[in-house]
């Protein structure tokens, strides 16, 4: 057993062989290397922490980023890495975890850090994990998880009270925002403006709007960015693959791939426009409200989408019974479905939903809500209202419902004035 771990470790023989790692070769290929934030996050021993974010936006290769900088500072026989992907039950994990422990007993070295790669993916893996931190089997050992699925991780988290050390927390990585994008794509340009304000960027909007268009066509996603600039488009085979993925996790959470393409289709139709699950299920086969709910929850915990729902003004309060807008969380997650059903958006509605998910991502624990006097509003945040407008002229009657909200900014084309943004400068300044 030793040395089917090893084969996933291959540190503990020579710290080195990190390097020879598949992903982080992977990355010398890339014109873009992205590194995340989180590469800078202090992981103690003795907690437990839970990476969520959706498929192949970079977890595992920030796992081997992890090890590569932990090898540094530690005996290379206390970092344990595992994809879950090859077990089957929770016992399976704890036997795992259990030789690991004999591992480091024979080698006389204390495990420091355990790092279980894609954990959602194994039925009950929070019994287990639950199991090996009450029996003391790895003491003050530093527990890394990540997973594509939010809600099982929640769920999971949730059962595992007092066992996530005082500073274990939930942590996120997402595809890249735009300003994330321009820093990766362009980082002199980047390093010479970051600082500037909104009225300073108005100097700079020729190369943000390139920047802006770019970023519609392949989103924040890393492997998607290096391919776009390799070829100097998005490969097919990338849209393919993207699309399998998705289609592979609803599978795995017992959905029907048709129903799926009905319903994605029903949700492009009504891009940016409140709707109800019985709306949905009208326009498909499906028929059943209950099921289309059950769809949107799944693409929801796998981050392909995002929702918004309607906050009453007058109540102060969200109301969840109506029509909800639904967003994808990226754009180029857009761009696959648009390709694939043969359906092309509004560029106005493209972009508004690029502002829907950065809003999301400012904090995650937040919701984001709509709501309509005579005229709707696009996003409320914290009693501040955001309205997209992609357009050459404002006009005074866009700003009706200013007198509803603490402070209100119109997202235009090109437009600076008091209250009004381009919107590439606006999300370039969100940080």
């Amino acid at each position: 057993m030793t040395m089917e771990l090893s084969i996933l470790n291959p540190w503990w023989d020579h710290e080195n062989a990190i390097e020879l790692d598949r992903h982080l070769r992977e990355l010398k290929r890339f014109p873009f290397v992205h590194i995340p934030s989180l590469l800078e996050e202090d992981f103690k021993r003795g907690n437990l922490y839970i990476i969520r974010g959706p498929r192949q936006v970079g977890k595992t290769t920030f796992l081997k980023m992890l090890i590569r900088k932990k090898l540094q500072d530690g005996p290379k026989e206390g970092i344990f890495y595992w994809s879950c992907d090859d077990l089957t039950t929770k016992e399976d994990l704890i036997d795992l975890i259990l030789k690991y422990a004999e591992f480091c007993r024979i080698k006389n070295s204390k495990p420091h850090f355990i790092i279980l790669d894609e954990i959602t993916g194994l039925n009950e893996w929070q019994k287990a994990i639950k199991f090996v931190i009450d029996s003391d089997m790895v003491p003050d050992t530093c527990f890394i998880l990540t997973g594509s699925n939010a809600q099982d991780l929640k769920k999971g988290s949730e059962r595992l009270p007092g066992r996530r050390g005082e500073q274990g927390r939930d942590l996120y990585l997402f595809p890249l925002t735009f300003r994330e994008y321009v820093k990766l794509t362009d980082p002199d340009w980047f390093n010479e403006h970051e600082f500037e304000s909104p009225e300073e960027l108005r100097y700079q909007e020729g190369r943000l709007k390139v920047f802006f268009e770019r970023y519609l066509i392949t989103g924040g996603i890393p492997l998607v960015i290096n391919e776009f600039k390799r070829h100097g488009e998005v490969p097919l085979y990338i849209y393919d693959l993207y699309y399998s993925w998705i289609v592979g996790d609803l599978l795995k959470e017992g959905k029907n791939e048709q129903s799926f393409k009905e319903l994605v289709k029903s949700l492009l139709v009504t891009y940016s426009t409140p709707v109800s699950w019985d709306s949905l299920a009208k326009r498909s086969s499906v028929r059943s409200h209950v099921t289309v709910g059950s769809y949107i929850e799944v693409l929801s915990n796998l981050f392909v989408i995002t929702d918004c729902y309607f906050f009453d003004m007058n109540e102060r309060k969200v109301d969840y019974s109506k029509n909800k807008k639904i967003y994808f969380y990226d754009p180029f997650i857009l761009r696959i479905f648009e390709n694939r059903f043969n359906i092309k958006l509004d560029k106005e509605k493209i972009i508004e939903g690029v502002v829907a998910s950065h809003l999301k991502r400012r904090d995650v624990t937040k919701e984001v809500h709509y709501t309509k006097f005579k005229k709707e509003t696009d996003f409320v945040l914290d009693g501040n209202g955001v309205e997209v407008k992609y357009q050459a002229k404002i006009s005074d009657e866009d700003f009706q419902n200013r007198r509803f909200f603490k402070t209100y900014t119109i997202l235009s084309k090109d437009t600076y004035e008091r209250d009004i943004l381009p919107v590439h400068t606006y999300l370039f300044s969100l940080k």
